[in-house]
């Protein structure tokens, strides 16, 4: 036992492009420090909520919930654009960009519950969600076995810092299985605008072909990480403690998850009307009463013929 704490601690790390520490200067901190506040008074207002710490229970968000989540994803991008500037990283490729689609092949790892949430609210009133959720199911799966098989012992209880952990992503990524969320024939990520912040961190310079784990210089791979600032993580880390939802940090089964909350449907909010859905599991179009080919008003012509 002894001998393997000492070689978690000391033995070589086995690290992805997004694990990389990246030393955000002065200056930098500086240029985003006014995007940086309004992601922090986001998050506050996020747990100001009412019913916040019962969404498990009632399977319905507090109204608001989602807004303020875009508007923290917003407030985060655009410290991370000013940071980005500021350190010259402006024309570095970004995962969900045909330029950096590459990176679209490690699935996304430090996703909260409020970013899946959101991302889940969206994707489920897909018209192709059936077949989304397919490929998650499968992604997720083998995302698991993958962590699983270098794990000894109880397979409900692996520590996310753990080697296994480590391996099995890796793992994970050689398979160079593209993200759901990826629109492959453009390049270009469907969920852009509320992708998690994990995406969103990532500037990759030079040969971004390196990012991809089975490239023989993968290692050499130029990566630069504009996380959140450490103070409205921990704000967040303390929130996501709040909602007990028990979700994972991985976005794939965390949707899963949600889908299973939500008994197939989706999460409406306090006050909202829940899209209705049909037996083959879509949303129901709402009737077009403009529409002069709908029903009634074919109806009304046929009794003006009569006349």
């Amino acid at each position: 036992m002894l001998l393997g704490l000492l070689r978690a601690l000391f033995g070589p790390k086995i690290r992805l492009p997004s694990d990389h520490v990246t030393r955000i200067s002065g200056a930098a901190k500086k240029a985003g420090a006014a995007d940086a506040a309004a992601a922090a008074a986001a998050i506050d207002k996020i747990g100001a909520l009412p019913d916040i710490a019962d969404i498990a229970t009632t399977k319905r968000l507090p109204k608001g919930l989602d807004a303020l989540v875009r508007e923290m994803l917003a407030a985060y991008e655009r410290y991370v654009e000013a940071v980005a500037k500021a350190m010259n990283l402006s024309e570095a490729a970004r995962p969900g960009t045909p330029e950096g689609a590459v990176c679209c092949k490690i699935a996304p790892i430090g996703v909260t519950a409020l970013e899946s949430m959101v991302i889940f609210r969206t994707v489920r009133l897909w018209r192709d969600f059936p077949q989304v959720a397919q490929r998650l199911a499968s992604l997720a799966e083998m995302q698991i076995k993958d962590i699983q098989k270098h794990h000894v012992g109880d397979p409900e209880k692996v520590a996310m810092t753990s080697k296994a952990v480590q391996q099995g992503r890796l793992d994970y990524a050689r398979r160079g299985e593209t993200c759901p969320f990826l629109d492959t024939t453009r390049g270009r990520c469907r969920i852009w605008e509320i992708r998690p912040m994990v995406c969103r961190m990532q500037h990759v310079r030079g040969d971004v072909s390196r990012y991809d784990p089975s490239h023989a210089e993968h290692a050499k791979v130029d990566v630069k990480n504009i996380r959140l600032p450490i103070r409205q993580q921990a704000a967040l880390m303390q929130l996501e403690k709040r909602l007990v939802l028990q979700m994972t940090p991985f976005l794939f089964p965390n949707l899963l998850l949600l889908l299973q909350l939500a008994e197939g449907q989706s999460l409406p909010e306090v006050g909202e009307a829940p899209p209705r859905f049909g037996n083959d599991g879509l949303v129901v179009a709402k009737a077009n009463r403009q529409n002069p080919e709908a029903k009634k008003f074919q109806k009304e012509k046929e009794k003006q013929k009569r006349r």
